[in-house]
């Protein structure tokens, strides 16, 4: 049985290989990855991999061939997820906020909150409803019973008196 030519044929063998070796082979991927359900989708890539074979090279051993493939891909993904974890926990450390940072941010906020009270009443509410919340120029428009025009004109005076009021605030 071990001996095998991967033809239509000895498709049957490998298919009762994998019944009969499946929990070995799933343990043998998690003693890598750490990670069950990673370890019995990697067994079955390997398998699905194994059957699609196009050239027909004879595999004297196919216990130690599928086991080999399976040790292999499990290494390979460990690998490309450890670059990942390193991007991804240097990206956390990056962008997680110090105490002065956070100090500055509320300060920056405040004045942001501020700088909003000096605005126009219907200024503040076009640039709240668009700005703040994120709403469309016509969705804000039907809100507030405007044209769309008048809410890209309410925008254009917010930001500018706001560029002139925050001039001199840092961000």
């Amino acid at each position: 049985m071990l001996n095998n030519v991967l033809e239509s044929g000895s498709q049957v063998q490998i298919e009762n290989m994998f019944v009969k070796y499946y929990k070995e082979w799933c343990l043998l991927s998690y003693s890598y990855l750490e990670n069950m359900s990673e370890a019995e989708d990697m067994v079955q890539d390997v398998f699905v991999k194994v059957l699609k074979r196009k050239n027909k090279v004879e595999i004297l051993d196919l216990k130690s061939y599928i086991s080999v493939a399976i040790r292999n891909t499990s290494l390979k993904r460990i690998r490309g997820t450890k670059k990942t974890e390193r991007i991804n926990d240097y990206s956390l450390a990056a962008l997680a906020p110090s105490h002065e940072e956070f100090l500055i941010a509320i300060e920056n906020k405040s004045k942001i909150q501020e700088a909003l009270e000096v605005l126009p009443e219907q200024s503040k509410k076009v640039f709240e409803l668009c700005v703040l919340e994120g709403a469309k120029y016509q969705s804000a428009a039907d809100a507030l019973g405007i044209s769309i025009n008048t809410v890209k004109f309410h925008l254009k005076k917010a930001f500018k008196k706001l560029r002139f009021t925050l001039k001199s605030a840092y961000f």
